[in-house]
């Protein structure tokens, strides 16, 4: 269970034409999560990117006392051979999210894009509830991902229930390492399942890490021995996602950014979508004008 969340992962892969501007939201990131930081020990921000874009990073992002940030290379947790270099990009990111922290043995941690803001104060029990994690939940019938993770892990699917929501969000390196155990069939890896299964759905998202992390749980009986209930989660006083304050598209910008002076964010994280294409100093002002709550 929970004690404690002090560690994040990030996946990052800068893109050819915008890498410049991928640096900048990273940087972005930690100054947010340095500013807003409020536990003794510093945080640590785990950054795992394709070979050839670490020591850039390594050399381009901000160090700050507060944040621990070290950056990894992909092949250091996913060997020449493996299937994870056959799944498409945005498949690598999710298993990234899962199958690092397991290996590394992490306890609680938060999962991060580089288009993520942190807006409001925290600390290592913050989101810590009677030993489980106050994480971001969603209906199930929101997205069809859903129905096909559980036709994948062998659990029912039931549309009036709720799983974990996307990124950010809370989870346990426990059940993620339980996530790529329960999909290996012998000595067939979770990884080569999953491209397989990716393959076969071409045109739809044929699951999600959350989706599969949710599932899995929901196969051992264990989900809520971690995470607090849905129902309590959507009305707790501390919130970790504020919907409300996060920048989708340009055109809602300058409305949200007249509301957000001095006020408080309504939780703890927000986006400000990259494809927006806000100039990173208007993102800036925007995510340090809300209140500390």
């Amino acid at each position: 269970m929970f004690s404690e969340v002090r560690q994040a992962i990030l996946p990052l892969a800068l893109r050819k034409l915008t890498r410049r501007g991928d640096l900048e939201r990273t940087g972005l990131l930690i100054e947010s999560l340095a500013r807003h930081w409020r536990d003794k020990v510093p945080f640590q921000l785990l950054i795992v990117s394709p070979g050839r874009d670490v020591e850039l990073l390594r050399r381009s992002l901000p160090r700050i006392g507060k944040i621990e940030v070290s950056v990894r290379a992909e092949s250091d947790f996913f060997p020449a051979y493996s299937s994870f270099y056959l799944l498409p990009g945005w498949y690598r990111q999710q298993m990234i999210k899962l199958q690092v922290p397991a290996q590394l043995g992490f306890g609680g941690y938060l999962t991060l894009d580089s288009d993520v803001c942190c807006v409001g104060d925290f600390d290592a029990t913050t989101f810590v509830h009677d030993h489980r994690a106050l994480s971001r939940w969603e209906p199930k019938r929101h997205h069809d991902w859903w129905q096909q993770a559980s036709e994948l892990v062998g659990v029912p699917y039931d549309a009036r229930t709720h799983g974990l929501s996307v990124t950010p969000n809370i989870l346990h390196g426990g059940l993620a390492g339980q996530v790529l155990e329960s999909l290996r069939m012998g000595p067939v890896d979770a990884l080569t399942i999953l491209g397989a299964r990716s393959l076969s759905r071409i045109g739809t998202i044929a699951w999600t890490e959350y989706s599969l992390y949710t599932s899995v749980a929901e196969l051992k009986g264990n989900l809520f021995d971690y995470h607090v209930h849905w129902d309590p989660s959507y009305f707790h006083e501390t919130q970790l996602f504020s919907e409300l304050s996060c920048v989708w598209g340009a055109d809602d910008f300058e409305r949200l950014a007249k509301q957000s002076n001095g006020t408080a964010a309504g939780g703890k994280f927000i986006i400000v979508q990259s494809h927006a294409r806000i100039p990173l100093e208007q993102v800036r002002d925007y995510c340090l004008s809300f209140a500390a709550d």
